[in-house]
């Protein structure tokens, strides 16, 4: 058996493969309407990852969380703080489901939260958000900063907001452009998932962030002046 046969057969798989994963999905939720960013990660690992023995969803995830080797080769430092790539999975699923965009459009850092205004979540405490709003409107730090707090309901909102496929593929390269798309989506809503547990600084220009490594509004405050001028 030729590599050309080889390669072609595997496609062949691929596309099988994932053509029954998107008729489940579409027969389930009416064509992928209201998919969880959870569901289509699952997907994709079960469907891709295991395709290609060299590679390991756990990887990935810590590629994704920029947690890796990989990652860690192409970060940098500020002042002692370790900025982390964002990885352009991320930056393609924003712009393809039209989500976060804001976020890497802005023209100065956006710092990212989440916090829960009724109280009841003590992890999200609307107290964090009131001290770091507070000094996130003083005039000396409007031209380096721009925030993006969102309630937990909020958040939630904008996390099950993702744009299934219109219909379903009918060629492989069609079906391969939606499964990277629903990954690319995937791989978005689990990068801020992740910065919305403490926050994240995020530089647009330069496509680095860094996440706070525990919720503590005095902390949060000594590092956005310490990074006013990245």
């Amino acid at each position: 058996m030729n590599i050309d046969f080889k390669s072609k057969l595997k496609e062949a798989v691929s596309f099988i493969i994932c053509l029954v994963v998107l008729l489940t999905i579409a027969r389930c939720t009416g064509f992928l309407q209201g998919f969880a960013p959870e569901d289509f990660l699952e997907a994709y690992q079960n469907t891709v990852f295991t395709l290609n023995k060299n590679t390991k969803a756990t990887g990935n995830r810590e590629r994704i969380l920029s947690t890796g080797n990989e990652t860690s080769r192409k970060s940098s430092s500020y002042k002692d703080y370790r900025l982390r790539t964002i990885p352009q999975t991320v930056i393609d699923g924003a712009y393809e489901s039209g989500t976060w965009t804001n976020i890497f459009d802005a023209d100065k850092k956006a710092v990212f939260y989440v916090y829960d205004p009724t109280g009841n979540d003590r992890k999200l405490s609307p107290d964090f958000h009131e001290r770091l709003s507070r000094y996130l409107s003083y005039k000396e730090n409007a031209p380096y900063y721009t925030l993006f707090a969102y309630t937990s309901a909020g958040f939630k909102n904008v996390k099950t907001g993702a744009i299934g496929p219109s219909k379903i593929c009918d060629s492989l390269e069609e079906c391969n452009q939606q499964r990277k798309a629903a990954s690319d989506y995937s791989y978005m809503a689990e990068f801020f998932k992740q910065c919305a547990k403490t926050a994240c600084i995020i530089n647009p220009y330069n496509n680095k962030y860094i996440i706070l490594k525990e919720r503590n509004s005095g902390a949060a405050v000594k590092v956005l002046n310490d990074l006013r001028k990245w």
